[in-house]
């Protein structure tokens, strides 16, 4: 009674079985997607979780114990008849965590400095998920939102690569955000010039030397508009299509959540009208 019991089943089952987690993420055969950002993984999660139920009983976290204890315990506590995972994992954990469940689609939205002092500085978590990214399977699909530098630049010369993003000048913020963290080139380390920039250093960049741009989007919001606090609306273009997408939630922040899962769902078969 001094909690919801979303870790210690995890705690005793993996003194039990260190490496247990693997067998539990075979049970769930249409595979796993793990979710991964310092901001936003929660509501990304949950809305592909909506976009994804009407054709799969989905394990979730939704109470966002996202360490390993309680992805664990989300695996042993998966609902009857579970085909899919999706999964939030925390930035820190997601190397351990990714070891075990072997995802078949991995989305990373972006890394601020926001709380990663539990973890050590922001370019540590980066280069452990530069390690992370080298160790997937060729087919784990990479969704990457790309208007994050560092993210974008974890592609490397992958295969299975979606990007999502924003292009819309009319919602740049015209100078750089006192909140911006990774504004160097992850290849050089010159100074990003950026063309736009929407939120933090999330936006459309290029280095002066040529060694690292925002990669092409392939699931993209364009013509924002906001309404306050009562939601935001946009263009969905993506490689089936576009459509208009009315959110009930506002800010940018929440039209990248928006953006990722949907690309997510479109890498699992579900077209992006659907999840629009």
């Amino acid at each position: 009674g001094q909690g919801g019991g979303t870790t210690m089943p995890g705690h005793v089952f993996l003194r039990l079985a260190p490496d247990g987690m693997s067998e539990l993420a075979v049970e769930l055969t249409d595979g796993i997607v793990a979710v991964s950002a310092t901001n936003g993984k929660t509501t990304t999660s949950a809305m592909l979780t909506a976009i994804v139920g009407p054709d799969h009983t989905v394990c979730r976290n939704a109470a966002g114990a996202n360490l390993v204890t309680g992805v664990a315990t989300t695996l042993i506590n998966r609902p009857r008849g579970a085909t899919l995972g999706v999964l939030e994992v925390d930035e820190a954990a997601l190397p351990g965590v990714t070891r075990q469940i072997a995802p078949t689609v991995m989305v990373l939205g972006n890394l601020f400095r926001d709380q990663l002092d539990r973890h050590g500085e922001l370019e540590m978590v980066a280069d452990r998920w530069r390690e992370l990214v080298a160790t997937l399977a060729p087919s784990t699909t990479l969704v990457l939102g790309a208007d994050d530098p560092v993210i974008d630049g974890l592609a490397g010369d992958r295969a299975n690569v979606v990007r999502f993003g924003i292009d819309d000048p009319s919602v740049s913020l015209g100078a750089q955000d006192a909140a911006a963290d990774s504004t160097f080139c992850v290849r050089c380390g010159s100074a990003y010039v950026y063309d736009e920039m929407y939120l933090g250093h999330l936006g459309s960049y290029r280095c002066p030397r040529g060694d690292h741009q925002r990669g092409t989007l392939d699931v993209v919001a364009r013509h924002v508009r906001t309404d306050g606090i009562r939601g935001t609306t946009f263009r969905l273009d993506a490689p089936d299509g576009s459509c208009e997408v009315s959110l009930p939630l506002p800010g940018l922040y929440n039209v990248e959540n928006a953006l990722g899962a949907i690309a997510a769902a479109y890498v699992l078969g579900v077209p992006t009208a659907v999840a629009a």
